[in-house]
């Protein structure tokens, strides 16, 4: 128990990184690794298990889980690691890191992200004769990061496994992402805030819950959205994956001109980027106000004891003082009354000397 108590309180005084270089750059090194990571398993990892359903969506969900919570692991003493720009509005809102803090973490989180997915493309070798538009064929750099480039309707990553598999006509839209980037980010935040202190200190277990929160919400939001649940996430790989996505579709068009294909042109992920930026941050800002209001109920339930406690110390010590006057009253008439019958302690002192 007292070892238990000690860890508590180290854990409480301990402090952030004071310098604010050391925490940027954790920031773009982790956002960097984590994102490396992430998009790795989503994307060659998906493409060499291409089924998206059942467990392959497990291992997606437990894997990138896995990353976030190395990371939070290897960094959170230094910079808090938030690796996301949604975690790091709701700890501005809250006042554990500053607005200076708040858009750096922000570009270099977006940076790392960027980084990372260029590296990925980079290191995607294809086959110089790919030239068919057919998915068994087409080794282009998109056929094998598509799925790290979060988007919705043709782009979604289910739509385009049922597509796959002859299902055609199923459309997850606009709205349904949306849906499951709010809900998904809220859950990923709520925990992530729920794991730090007060300062935005994480606690010995954050890692641990940090990558129970990003694997459960993977999980769910990857088959509709690809599970951005992070807006550096989608920008970095939108970012470095345009270019790939511009040359499928033209490899799609001169293929359809002389086949009769009927794979369907993707929307490029820059013009989709919006909702992997809005759904998130409205999540975070949500999720924030729920904190804030939460710690106000706490503070005002606190106050309120406080008067209950200070009445009941007043109200203790008045009953006190009201006793000692009783007493000293009773001392005085029993005083009296012995004066009166001419015995005093004086002289009851004075016999009982002699």
């Amino acid at each position: 128990m007292a070892t238990s108590t000690a860890t508590s309180t180290e854990t409480d005084e301990a402090t952030l990184s004071t310098s604010r270089v050391a925490r940027v750059v954790t920031e773009l090194v982790g956002s960097f690794l984590v994102f490396l990571a992430v998009y790795a398993i989503c994307s060659i990892g998906t493409v060499l298990n291409s089924m998206m359903i059942g467990p392959n969506i497990l291992t997606v969900g437990l894997l990138v889980g896995l990353a976030y919570g190395a990371v939070t692991y290897m960094f959170g003493h230094v910079s808090g690691a938030h690796l996301n720009p949604a975690v790091s509005l709701a700890s501005v809102l809250l006042g554990r890191i500053g607005f200076a803090d708040f858009i750096l973490y922000v570009i270099a989180q977006c940076l790392g992200a960027f980084g990372a997915a260029e590296l990925l493309v980079k290191l995607i070798v294809m086959p110089s004769d790919a030239s068919s538009a057919n998915s068994s064929s087409l080794y282009s750099v998109y056929t094998w990061i598509r799925y790290a480039v979060n988007g919705v309707r043709e782009s979604s990553p289910l739509t385009v496994t049922l597509n796959q598999m002859g299902v055609s006509g199923v459309i997850f839209g606009v709205k349904f992402g949306v849906l499951f980037e709010v809900a998904m980010t809220a859950i990923v935040v709520a925990i992530v805030l729920k794991s730090q202190n007060e300062n935005g200190v994480p606690k010995p277990m954050a890692w641990l819950a940090t990558a129970l929160g990003y694997g459960v919400a993977t999980a769910v939001a990857y088959p509709f959205t690809g599970a951005a649940l992070n807006p550096a996430r989608a920008t970095g790989m939108a970012l470095a994956g345009q270019s790939a996505a511009k040359a499928y579709n033209d490899s799609i068009s001169s293929a359809s001109s002389t086949t009769s294909t009927t794979t369907t042109a993707v929307t490029l992920p820059l013009q989709q980027l919006w909702i992997f930026w809005v759904a998130p941050l409205l999540a975070a800002a949500v999720v924030a106000l729920v904190f804030l209001v939460v710690r106000s109920l706490h503070s005002n339930e606190k106050s309120a004891a406080d008067i209950v406690e200070e009445k009941a110390e007043l109200a203790k010590d008045a009953a006190d003082s009201s006793d000692a006057a009783a007493d000293s009253e009773d001392s005085e008439d029993a005083s009296e009354q012995l004066a009166a019958a001419g015995i005093s302690y004086e002289e009851e002192d004075s016999e009982s000397k002699d």
